[in-house]
């Protein structure tokens, strides 16, 4: 593969350094990769208009990969450990720092945290406790191999995040909200009323948890809104298409791969293109140009999502999915952005509650899915049950669970509506941002349990 994308402003430095390191490591490998990162993440953590703290983190060092026939090694090495990278694969214990690239200046951030008194909600009932988290990244990256790849990029965002606390007969409540910002002017616009929009929905979440009254066990219909529908086909079916995860064979991909497993209503894709998605990126951070790969099609599975590893060993196509979390870490194949498009369902008819009522999800939480057997459990967020005379009930601490297959086989319906959220997910002990967007979906009966 030979890719050249446009250098960006701020990136020479990172070329520089990753082309340096390529000549040194590239003559003694088969495949040879050298990835160059600086970013720096700022978080600003408020509670009820006081900052409780600031923590900036710089991050700048260089990753080597090489391949030698089959056996792959990586190694990261600080800006300060640049000189020891001449004798990572050679007998040459010299320490000299002649040639060593000198390492970029620290860049201007221009960035400027919402001030901790404007999160506060005004005139705003119940009375309430807000927790605030802002967090602003600058990440520059450059990527050079030996199949002729030589790429920069940089990206920019803020994202926040607001837990709102309700105190009703002794007991605590939470609600959560959360927004995303990205693009080279994040972090600078003149956003004054986005702060107190984002709380103004914890707080209303938070509320009307405190009213939740329903619980136990049941078996119902569950409409999941808009966003929220694709987080579980992200943990369903995404995961198991990730190139590494896909290779497996396990019991429940092989399962997966079979006709009909998914119907053929669904459509799903990876997408890195989005203008607003938290997993999108111009490159991979191996260098490869971001698209988009289908990944089912009319209920059809497609490509599976490849860093340049699972491609190599796997002969998949390269999809330009490789991502870590810094250069300290391994690529592995993960999603950017997960997309269902559009159904032609009327969203309220959706809602139109059975003889046995329905529970409708606005936000997906923690959990996990078992790849070997497809067994999950999530926590869902925000959630109400519609009566079968059609009231709406709060009801909290949701918790999802079941069998992958039997669920898939469950969807009745897609929305017309659409709607997106950020995430963040991880695997192999690295947290990545993901987006999520798609319209409403209904399924026939899932069980659910409430507190």
């Amino acid at each position: 593969m030979a890719v050249t994308t446009t250098q960006q402003t701020g990136t020479a430095g990172l070329l520089e350094a990753a082309e340096w390191a390529i000549e040194r490591i590239g003559t003694s490998a088969h495949y040879a990769q050298v990835y160059a990162e600086r970013t720096v993440e700022v978080r600003v953590e408020s509670l009820d208009g006081e900052v409780l703290a600031t923590c900036v983190e710089p991050r700048e060092g260089i990753a080597c990969m090489i391949r030698q026939d089959t056996r792959w090694r990586h190694r990261a090495f600080s800006v300060a450990e640049l000189p020891l990278l001449s004798k990572w694969l050679t007998a040459d214990q010299s320490t000299s720092t002649r040639d060593v690239p000198s390492w970029q200046d620290a860049p201007d951030l221009g960035f400027t945290p919402v001030a901790a008194r404007d999160w506060l909600v005004q005139d705003a009932a119940p009375a309430h406790s807000l927790r605030t988290m802002e967090d602003f990244t600058l990440r520059g990256i450059a990527v050079v191999d030996t199949d002729g790849i030589r790429s920069a990029a940089t990206t920019r965002f803020v994202r926040r995040r607001v837990e709102a606390t309700v105190a009703r007969d002794g007991n605590r409540y939470r609600g959560l909200s959360r927004w995303l910002e990205r693009g080279p002017l994040a972090g600078t616009a003149d956003r004054d009323l986005v702060p107190q929009d984002v709380a103004r929905t914890a707080v209303e979440h938070a509320h009307d948890s405190a009213q939740a009254s329903l619980g136990g066990r049941h078996r119902t219909p569950v409409v999941f809104g808009p966003s929220a529908a694709v987080g579980l086909l992200h943990e369903l079916v995404g995961h198991a298409l990730e190139g590494d995860n896909f290779a497996m064979q396990s019991d429940y991909v092989t399962k997966l791969r079979k006709p009909g497993a998914v119907p053929a209503s669904v459509t799903l894709y990876d997408d890195a293109t989005l203008a607003d998605g938290y997993g999108s990126h111009e490159i991979d951070d191996e260098g490869v140009p971001g698209g988009v790969t289908l990944l089912v099609s009319d209920g059809e599975l497609g490509t599976p999502l490849s860093s340049v590893r699972t491609a190599q060993r796997h002969e998949y196509r390269p999809t330009g999915n490789g991502r870590r979390r810094d250069y300290r870490a391994l690529p592995l194949p993960r999603a950017t952005n997960t997309v269902v498009p559009r159904g032609s369902d009327d969203p309220d008819a959706l809602t139109a509650p059975p003889a046995e009522g329905l529970l409708h999800v606005g936000c997906l939480g923690a959990g996990m899915i078992h790849l070997s057997t497809g067994e999950f459990h999530f926590a869902a967020l925000n959630c109400t049950y519609v009566t079968p005379g059609g009231y709406r009930v709060p009801v909290r601490d949701v918790s999802l669970f079941g069998d992958a297959l039997e669920t898939l086989a469950r969807i009745e319906g897609i929305g017309s509506d659409f709607g997106g959220d950020s995430v963040t997910c991880g695997k192999q002990g690295q947290m990545l941002g993901i987006g999520l967007f798609s319209p409403s979906m209904r399924f026939s009966a899932l069980d659910w349990s409430a507190a």
